[in-house]
């Protein structure tokens, strides 16, 4: 994602040489080094004021069971991000990096995307944050965050964009034969790997398993044998959204997840995880994933 960046860059520069962007490393140590083993000469100490700042977080899948090695990382960028903060700079993080302003306290009331896999950690540790992690890219005035992996291209191309190199960013975009601009990581997000879930979400799996067609707030209230009030409240306290938003994203999950396998139709889909009207069903899974039914089907 870093070269990509980079190589974006250049060639933005070779469209438009009055665009005369240039760029810089900085990290903890003179050679930042990414998960695959490639170096970047970089400096402790930007040597200009940034306009930009871009966090990189080259974590993937493997860390989801463990939050130690990201709580560590959001640590060392602390002092990056508030220099930054400090220069009035447009701050922009790709994967896991959400994490990091998520922790500095950035995102607090804002809405914001991170890498599908962490997003449940994320809406569970940082819930003053508006999580919606179907998004591709998500902008809050000067703040952008993006999900996993190469959707921090859609994120760099973003700021281009409103840096108002658009016309260059088309060309770029054109040169590098790059894939058009996307909205969603939702077709990649149902198989969400959580290895310690709490006893109450163990519960809520099985629910859904099994009673997820009929599913409402009386039932699921029944079904766990407490209160409508107490039940809200305990999603409050462990999920940080209402028993209907929970019930709304199980619901959407599972018609993706049909939708993945392509043995039903989209009306037999709607049907199966419990909406009666296919118009607005169509209309909320776009609304949460980015695309229509159809359209997912297609992509996966």
């Amino acid at each position: 994602m870093a070269a990509t960046i980079v190589e974006l860059l250049q060639v933005v520069n070779e469209v438009n040489p009055r665009a005369s962007l240039t760029y810089e490393f900085v990290s903890g140590t003179s050679q930042a080094q990414s998960r695959s083993g490639i170096s970047f000469p970089s400096s402790t100490k930007a040597k200009r004021k940034a306009d930009v700042f871009v966090l990189l977080a080259g974590l993937g899948s493997g860390i989801n069971a463990d939050l130690s090695q990201l709580e560590e990382e959001a640590q060392k960028a602390a002092p990056f991000i508030k220099k930054a903060q400090q220069q009035g700079a447009v701050i922009a993080a790709t994967c896991a990096a959400s994490y990091f302003l998520a922790h500095a306290g950035l995102l607090n009331g804002k809405r914001a995307t991170i890498s599908w896999w962490l997003k449940r950690k994320a809406q569970s540790k940082f819930s003053a944050v508006k999580w919606e992690p179907s998004r591709i890219l998500i902008r809050q005035g000067r703040l952008y965050t993006s999900g996993g992996g190469f959707s921090g291209l859609e994120l760099i191309s973003a700021v281009l964009i409103d840096m108002g190199f658009a016309k260059e960013e088309r060309e770029a975009r054109k040169y590098l034969v790059l894939p058009p601009a996307r909205t969603s990581q939702a077709p990649y997000d149902g198989d969400e790997m959580d290895d310690n879930p709490s006893p109450f979400l163990k519960q809520l799996t099985r629910i859904s398993d099994e009673h997820l067609r009929n599913l409402t707030l009386g039932s699921l209230a029944k079904i766990l044998a407490v209160s409508s009030r107490s039940l809200s409240r305990k999603f409050a306290e462990e999920l940080s959204m209402t028993p209907g938003k929970w019930i709304q994203q199980e619901r959407i999950a599972k018609a993706s997840e049909l939708l993945r396998k392509g043995r039903l139709s989209v009306s037999e889909v709607c049907y199966a995880v419990g909406y009666e009207d296919l118009p607005s069903f169509s209309r909320l899974f776009a609304k949460v994933t980015g695309m229509s039914p159809s359209e997912f089907r297609r992509h996966t």
